[in-house]
């Protein structure tokens, strides 16, 4: 008798080819990390710090397009607890991400001040982030553990440098196949003796600094065009949503169609427990 029928299997992943290149844009589902016993925070969700006041929604982004496809890029968002001026800084740049999720999953215009959109930004569950889908760009971290084949440097881990939105020209381009934009820049070496990386292809953030914005790029005339059919066309990998995904929710921009992240993103839920951004 057969104990693994592995025909039921697909085929293998590309998910452990590496770390993605700096400044390559993807697109991820979030999941959220629940917290371990004793680290629950003030919700279900968040999970208490053990080296501050801070509480943090833990989450795990997916990629699930293209050449990284199942990746997974561990993020922290703060969001409770600020006790100092770099807790704040921190909770308002982890506000401010969220709402870009927030933003781009609902099809929101970010400068869109109507009632129904200021609506559709309030969070009534910490859950309603879990299934969530939208494109970042990663940068590269120097993870805490060396190599095994090269113990004199660090593993590379991937962070989020920021969430792509609708206002960005590349958005476009990440709602047509192949769902990805990979830079040609190195993945950057990190020593153990804390010199600097070997390649610096991304830019780690310090809480208060100030971040180097990317200058926007003109657009030609082809990338217009497909920035507009962007705006009326649903990019494939929103129309992949977890199951449990809450029912629709209505579109705040009735005149332009909405996306298909958009046709199942939650309802708007009465007024208990909100968390505005």
């Amino acid at each position: 008798m057969a104990v693994l029928d592995l025909n039921e299997a697909g085929p293998q992943g590309s998910a452990g080819v590496g770390a993605i290149p700096p400044k390559s844009m993807v697109v991820v589902r979030l999941h959220i990390e629940y917290p371990k016993q004793g680290m629950t925070g003030t919700y279900a969700e968040l999970t208490r710090s053990n080296k501050s006041t801070l509480e943090y929604l833990a989450t795990s982004l997916e990629v699930i397009e293209g050449t990284y496809k199942g990746a997974k890029i561990y993020h922290n968002f703060n969001v409770l607890g600020a006790t100092t001026d770099k807790h704040k800084t921190a909770v308002n740049i982890s506000k401010n991400q969220l709402r870009a999720i927030v933003e781009n999953h609902r099809h929101i215009d970010p400068n869109d001040a109507s009632p129904n959109a200021a609506q559709q930004r309030i969070i009534n569950s910490y859950s309603e982030f879990e299934g969530m889908t939208f494109p970042i760009e990663v940068r590269c971290e120097a993870s805490n553990k060396p190599k095994n084949s090269d113990p004199s440097h660090y593993y590379v881990r991937n962070a989020v440098e920021k969430v792509v939105t609708q206002a960005d020209g590349e958005y476009a381009t990440l709602c047509q196949p192949p769902y990805e934009i990979i830079s040609a820049l190195p993945v950057p070496e990190f020593p153990v003796n804390g010199g600097a990386p070997a390649s610096a292809g991304g830019q780690q953030n310090l809480w208060g600094a100030p971040q180097q914005q990317a200058q926007p790029q003109p657009q030609t005339q082809v990338q217009a065009q497909a920035q507009a059919q962007a705006q009326t066309q649903a990019p494939a990998w929103g129309a992949q949503q977890a199951q449990a995904t809450p029912p629709p929710a209505a579109n705040p921009n009735p005149g332009t169609p909405a996306p298909a992240w958009a046709q199942s993103a939650p309802a708007a839920q009465p007024n208990t427990d909100q968390v505005p951004f």
